[in-house]
């Protein structure tokens, strides 16, 4: 139930908004680290989020496209 309407919600729409959050999160966390890590860590780390960025984003996009077949 949406917490601010009291309407059940679609439990498509609520991936798309927890993929949305997820991607939030993750580009802050490239943003701050920075892509270009001082370290082999952070690199590996900064190539990790990238491509965990693009798979959500990815997935967004299945959603979407299954929402409207």
């Amino acid at each position: 139930m949406h917490p601010k309407t009291g309407r059940g919600t679609h439990p498509a729409s609520a991936t798309a908004n927890a993929l949305l959050e997820e991607i939030a999160v993750l580009e802050q966390r490239l943003r701050v680290m920075g892509v270009d890590g001082d370290c082999a860590y952070e690199r590996a780390i900064s190539k990790l989020y990238t491509r965990m960025v693009e798979e959500r984003r990815q997935q967004l996009a299945d959603l979407q496209l299954a929402a409207y077949a």
